[in-house]
């Protein structure tokens, strides 16, 4: 749901809600024993005990010289003026003199059940004896005030004051209950709020109304399913790795590698920044799964991990260190370009430049230009580069690459970075040259539905509560290890699926003066 009122906009997207109540439900509990903690503070300190003494009595008309039971309309008039004398200020002055004391240190009241002429007294105060005594006296000295005011009426007890054992007021299980549910509610409410009203994008409708670039494509959320010898691992979502990946999933990176050829065949685009404005938007899998679905797809790519603070790519691919295959040793001049080994993927045609540990010196790369030289040295000689790199928010160097590639393609993770930030960052890839091709809007949950049962998701792919079993090809599943296709088949090591060796041969690469590469 989006509302766009004078400037105003939010987006009620369940799955972002419920991930919110889930996030912070170490501040429910909180809120619940702040709430316990309060009803003990309010019980010890601020509560204050009261005990109330009780008395009945039945009201009767007198006729004549002798008493007898007039009509009840008759009965029920006494009985609420009798109810007015009882709790006029001389009956409690009279009562406390009748005791011996200088104040009536109780509250009197009286009330009468509708409808009849039946009347409750009550004295309440701090101590049951004295509650109990100020009522014996308000019933003592009675008859000395109301017979000079309404004489005409009989009054009978039908239940006799008592001393009270309780507290009236007492403060029980359920005020508590009350205090810990209200604190609960109260952070669940807050919650929810800030969930509705926070400035992310959230779904992509929120998207087209907040973001200023074209939507490339929308990668649905998928939930990462392992066979059980692989549950202690942690495994990125590839796809072509292994049957578990939805097919959803799949048609998502294959649709937006048809925008990229699409992009090369109308204007020669061939090499392709994918960043992020912040950390964990998934933009290192989109990178490694945009470059499968390219090579998939009969295409010579070549994937550069360009994030020389914190390189994933090696990790996404289980990939070791190899002493000639460290792409910063190959831009530091340690590596002879002759010498370096790109790594090939599952026979495929996608081929892999990796670091396997963070290069400080990495800035250096820039200012001699032999990053350029390697891009420029490479680019003839396959079909596409994908590089992955830092996020913007980590690394300024990043936009010295977004200026010397193709195209730069910005990841943005649902419900993760404010839209200011995001609008922020498309304008410094605009401002320094570089040639925004669009977002990816990555990791959306499905549009909500009763019951969970059909719906449409972001990527207008049409699914059904049985949907999840096909995640494991449904009753194909027998072939999700590929048995007898080989390499593909298996969860093997480094030395299966990858192929050292200097796949470039016909490029010449020639040392520099600075120490960098050139072509």
């Amino acid at each position: 749901m989006e509302n766009n009122k004078q400037g105003t906009s939010f987006t009620i997207e369940w799955h972002s809600i419920f991930r919110d109540l889930l996030r912070n439900a170490v501040v429910v509990i909180e809120a619940v024993l702040i709430g316990l903690m309060g009803a003990f503070i309010i019980q010890h300190s601020v509560y204050s005990p009261e005990y109330t003494s009780t008395a009945t009595f039945v009201v009767n008309a007198k006729v004549g010289n002798y008493s007898s039971y007039a009509n009840l309309a008759v009965s029920s008039e006494m009985t609420k003026v009798l109810s007015e004398i009882f709790q006029q200020p001389s009956m409690r002055s009279r009562a406390a003199e009748n005791l011996g004391k200088s104040s009536f240190n109780g509250t009197l009241s009286a009330s009468v059940m509708e409808g009849t002429n039946l009347m409750q007294l009550n004295v309440a105060s701090d101590d049951p004896q004295n509650s109990y005594e100020l009522l014996c006296s308000v019933i003592e000295v009675y008859p000395e005030i109301s017979d000079k005011v309404f004489s005409n009426a009989v009054l009978n007890v039908i239940k006799s004051p008592s001393i009270p054992h309780f507290p009236s007021n007492s403060f029980s299980k359920m005020n508590k209950r009350l205090i810990v549910m209200g604190c609960a509610l109260a952070s669940v409410a807050a919650i929810i709020l800030l969930s509705i009203f926070r400035d992310t994008v959230k779904d992509e409708a929120s998207f087209y109304n907040k973001v200023d670039a074209k939507l490339l494509g929308t990668v649905v959320h998928e939930k990462k399913k392992r066979p059980l010898k692989d549950l202690r691992k942690k495994k990125a979502l590839l796809i072509h790795e292994n049957a578990f990946t939805s097919l959803k999933f799949t048609e998502s990176y294959h649709k937006i590698t048809a925008k990229l050829e699409y992009m090369k065949k109308r204007n020669g685009d061939k090499v392709f920044l994918i960043t992020s404005v912040a950390e964990n938007e998934g933009k290192s899998t989109t990178a490694s799964n945009i470059a499968i679905s390219l090579a998939s797809r009969g295409n010579k790519v070549l994937l550069l991990d360009l994030d020389e603070k914190k390189p994933a790519l090696y990790k996404i691919f289980e990939a070791d260190f190899k002493e000639e295959a460290e792409l910063g040793d190959l831009f530091s001049g340690k590596i002879p370009p002759e010498k370096y080994l790109f790594r090939r993927y599952k026979k495929t045609g996608l081929f892999l430049g990796l670091n396997t540990k963070p290069h400080k010196e990495y800035r250096k790369w820039y200012e001699s230009g032999a990053i350029k030289r390697v891009l420029t040295g490479v680019k003839d000689k396959v079909d596409y580069v994908i590089i992955d790199t830092a996020p913007l928010s980590v690394d300024a160097a990043v936009t010295n690459i977004a200026e010397i590639v193709d195209k730069t393609i910005l990841v943005v993770r649902s419900d993760v970075v404010h839209t200011a930030s995001i609008n922020d960052a498309i304008l410094t890839i605009k401002e320094v040259g570089g040639d925004l091709a669009g977002c990816i809007f990555n990791d959306v949950y499905p549009e909500f539905s009763l019951f969970g049962q059909s719906g449409f998701d972001e990527g207008g792919y049409y699914y059904s509560k049985g949907y999840g079993r096909y995640g494991r090809y449904g009753k194909y599943s027998k072939y999700g290890k590929y048995g007898r296709y080989g390499k593909y088949g298996r969860y093997a090591g480094v030395d299966d699926i990858f192929e050292e060796g200097p796949m470039f041969e016909t490029a010449s690469f020639s040392s520099d003066e600075n120490g960098g590469v050139s072509s």
